[in-house]
C-alpha cells in the first residue's frame, strides 16, 4: 500500500509535533544531567541514532533522500570553508560572548545540580566528546533542524518556513535548559543562526560544518576550563 506525498508530509509533521510534545511534557525544567559520564554518552548516542533513523525513514516515506535536505558534494570545498569560518564566528560570538552575558544576567540555579562542565574534567573524555560534537551536534542536529524547517515550508510555504525556524530554534534552546535559562536562550539564538546559514545557499554542509567546528572549539575550551 502506497501513500500520497501529502499524507507522508503530514505524518512527518505529526512526528515532529509528537516529539516536541514529549520533550515539553517529560522535561519541563530541562532534562537533568545523569550522575555518570557513561550514562550521558549512552543517552546522547541513543537519542541521536533514533533521530537520524527517523529522518531517513520519514524522508523515504515522502520518496526523498538526504539530497532533499541539501546534502550534496556539489561545490563542497566552498561550503565547508564557509562553514569553518562561520563556526569560528559562532564560537566567539555565541558560545563565548553571548553565552557569558546571558549566563551572568540569568545565572543557573545551584538546585539544578552540577554543570556539564564537570564531565570535561578528565581530558581523556575528549576522545568521546569530539565524535559526539561532530556527529551528534554537527550532523544529526543540523539534519534534524533542516528536516523540520523544510517540512513546515512544504506545508505552508514561506510562512511555514518562518514558523519552522522559530519553533525549531525555541526547541533547540529548550533542549539545553539543563545548562540554565541564560545559556538556553543563547542556544536558541545559535539555532536561529544555523537555520539562516542553511537558508543562505540551501546547503546542509555549511551549518553542519559550522556547528561541528563550533562544538569542537567549545569542547576544547571546556576541557581547558575544567582542569
Amino acid at each position: 500500500m502506497t501513500i500520497s506525498k501529502r499524507t507522508a508530509l503530514f505524518i512527518s509533521l505529526g512526528a515532529i509535533v509528537l516529539y516536541w510534545t514529549y520533550q515539553l511534557a517529560a522535561h519541563q525544567g530541562g532534562e537533568p544531567l545523569p550522575a555518570h559520564f557513561s550514562e550521558l554518552v549512552l543517552r546522547i548516542v541513543r537519542k541521536k541514532l533514533i533521530v537520524c533513523a527517523a529522518i531517513v525513514v520519514l524522508l523515504r516515506l515522502q520518496g526523498q533522500g538526504l539530497g532533499e535536505l541539501g546534502v550534496s558534494r556539489k561545490a563542497w570545498p566552498k561550503h565547508v570553508g564557509v562553514g569553518l569560518v562561520l563556526g569560528v564566528a559562532m564560537f566567539v560570538g555565541l558560545n563565548v560572548l553571548l553565552a557569558s552575558v546571558m549566563g551572568s544576567l540569568i545565572p543557573r540555579s545551584p538546585d539544578q545540580g552540577p554543570t556539564i562542565l564537570s564531565f570535561f574534567a578528565q581530558p581523556w573524555n575528549l576522545l568521546i566528546w569530539l565524535p559526539i560534537g561532530v556527529f551528534g551536534g554537527g550532523i544529526v542536529e543540523e539534519l534534524e533542524r533542516i528536516f523540520i524547517i523544510t517540512r513546515f515550508e512544504q506545508w505552508l510555504g514561506r510562512p511555514g518556513l518562518i514558523l519552522g525556524v522559530a519553533l525549531s530554534s525555541a526547541m533547540f534552546g529548550f533542549g539545553h535548559l539543563y545548562q540554565g535559562l541564560g545559556l538556553a536562550i543563547a542556544t536558541a539564538v545559535s539555532g536561529l543562526v544555523f537555520a539562516l546559514a542553511y537558508l543562505r545557499r540551501r546547503s546542509a554542509l555549511e551549518p553542519i560544518t559550522a556547528h561541528a567546528f563550533s562544538d569542537v572549539l567549545a569542547m576544547l575550551g571546556a576541557t581547558m576550563l575544567a582542569k
